[in-house]
């Protein structure tokens, strides 16, 4: 949500299907970057966390990096304790992201698919 709206009080387009793709970089600047080494840390690839690590800092700069480990890292756990307490939606952000969800396909989403990726 806030990327949309933040990409239109800039002027950029911003394609937020890129949640649920297998690549690209949904038109953000060093998007695939970006989810190579979120997608690295969730899922436990460490070796090659060090070489996306390395390579992050050297495009984006070193905090730049740490910062997107650090939010990757705070959102995933958020996810996981929001999903095994089994916490809803809250109305407003259920609907004001209805068509968010439905269109990038997050409606959809397995949660047992989801816990198979992450539980290593």
């Amino acid at each position: 949500m806030l990327l949309r709206a933040s990409g239109e009080k800039e002027g950029n387009d911003y394609d937020l299907n890129i949640v649920t793709s297998e690549s690209g970089d949904g038109g953000v600047l060093h998007g695939a970057l970006l989810r190579e080494l979120t997608e690295a840390a969730i899922g436990g690839k460490w070796r090659d966390l060090a070489e996306i690590r390395t390579r992050a800092a050297g495009l984006m700069g070193e905090q730049s990096a740490v910062d997107t480990l650090t939010v990757a890292s705070a959102f995933n756990g958020i996810t996981r304790v929001a999903d095994s307490t089994g916490i809803p939606l809250d109305p407003q952000t259920e609907a004001t992201t209805h068509e968010m969800r439905n269109h990038t396909g997050i409606a959809e989403f397995e949660y047992a698919r989801k816990s198979a990726r992450y539980s290593r």
